[in-house]
């Protein structure tokens, strides 16, 4: 019962990345499942949802179908959608019962092919996994399937920019999209492309032709690692949170400098590309079970937390910061400065040593008589649209309304 969860609760799944990365490129979204997870998805975790159409449907699978493994209905269903609603590609995924029975998805990538003459990207989703190893991979297969070889080399300094791993899932639909474009417009600066919120697959498939990529969350780490393998696009990891944090950013990524958060060298940053979801070795529970106090403690998703401790760092003067990443399944080079904890007792232990958490505000109540100590920062992908109208501006000097929390 240690690793029973009372209080939290659980991160976007696997197949909400995927549709979440998807969702404005014009593809035929299919989860295969019974016909809980789209509403979930749809009404929690994408606030896109009603207003702005997409194709993002459920299965329906059924108790008889699951039993006999009669993946031909799949079949026949997504083929007859596909012919109604002339998608530019399919992508089918799926939830805990289709991986129960090994549903083979690749056969059924290759069937659906032969049968629309679409592209076809299928994944091997459990509905266990977090959003994280989801969406990577969409972002990765999006990568190989659809990037155009380039007709130029990438430039120094660099002027295109392709933002990767921008979803609502970690940066809301509050405006942090649209200053992040921002601040890289005014500097002179071009967003080449924007992997996924505001931009087409077709302006995608160009993403080769850019100079260095901007690698704003977990998310697009790996199709970062993927096009400076292909292409040597050099990628920075990092989000501008806070007034000091804009130049340095701006300047490493006309440098292609990807130390900029992440402590990365130029070795590990060629390393071989991991597919997000065999990352699964990953899937474990370490920390140092440190119990030393902490003037500020930050829970979140890695890219995120790696980039608020700058902030505190070099803007606040607060240097004994300790960070907790509760989503192990994220890029393993990411969590080199971080313990991994999401067994509920124990980060309730790791929140007594802490003068202050920094989390989603679902984190206040593993200790309910000390609320104070917890500054609310939420997470789209953790509690959903529950504290929506509590999403702060982070992007630069807006970080600082949120700030005065502290």
């Amino acid at each position: 019962m240690k690793q029973a969860q009372q209080i939290l609760s659980t991160y976007a799944v696997d197949m909400f990345g995927i549709a979440s990365a998807l969702y404005e490129l014009g593809g035929l979204v299919v989860m295969h499942d019974a016909s809980g997870c789209n509403s979930t998805y749809s009404t929690h975790d994408e606030p896109r949802w009603y207003d702005t159409p997409s194709m993002v449907y459920i299965s329906g699978l059924c108790e008889i179908d699951t039993i006999q493994g009669n993946d031909m209905r799949l079949i026949d269903e997504v083929a007859a959608a596909a012919e109604e609603t002339c998608p530019v590609f399919i992508a089918v995924g799926g939830s805990p019962m289709p991986n129960a029975i090994g549903t083979d998805f690749r056969a059924i990538e290759r069937i659906l092919r032969q049968r629309t003459g679409l592209p076809v990207l299928s994944f091997r989703t459990d509905g266990i996994h977090s959003y994280l190893p989801g969406a990577g991979e969409a972002y990765l297969r999006l990568a190989k399937e659809f990037v155009k070889s380039p007709r130029v080399k990438p430039q120094k300094p660099a002027v295109k920019v392709n933002i990767l791993g921008l979803t609502p899932l970690d940066f809301s639909v509050v405006g942090n999209a649209t200053e992040l474009k921002k601040l890289i417009e005014e500097a002179g600066l071009q967003v080449h492309s924007s992997w996924s919120m505001g931009d087409s697959l077709e302006n995608m498939s160009l993403a080769a032709e850019g100079d260095v990529n901007a690698v704003v969350s977990s998310t697009g780490f790996y199709a970062a690692q993927y096009l400076k393998e292909k292409y040597d696009i050099p990628y920075v990891v990092g989000i501008p949170a806070g007034r000091a944090a804009v130049e340095p950013w701006l300047k490493a990524l006309e440098s292609g400098d990807s130390t900029y958060l992440t402590g990365l060298t130029g070795e590990e940053s060629l390393r071989k590309v991991q597919f997000a979801m065999a990352d699964l070795n990953a899937w474990k529970n370490e920390s140092r079970q440190s119990e030393e106090p902490c003037d500020i403690l930050l829970i979140g998703e890695p890219v995120r937390i790696l980039s608020l401790r700058r902030y505190l760092e070099v803007e606040k003067g607060i240097e004994n910061i300790r960070l907790i990443c509760p989503l192990a399944d994220a890029p393993n080079l990411l969590l080199k400065d971080m313990d991994i904890i999401s067994v509920e007792d124990e980060l309730r232990q790791v929140c007594k040593t802490a003068k202050k958490i920094i989390a989603d505000p679902i984190y206040a109540h593993l200790l309910p008589k000390e609320a104070k100590r917890f500054v609310s920062f939420p997470h789209e992908a953790y509690s959903g649209r529950r504290y929506r109208d509590e999403m702060p501006l982070f992007i630069g000097g807006f970080i600082e309304e949120w700030a005065k929390n502290l």
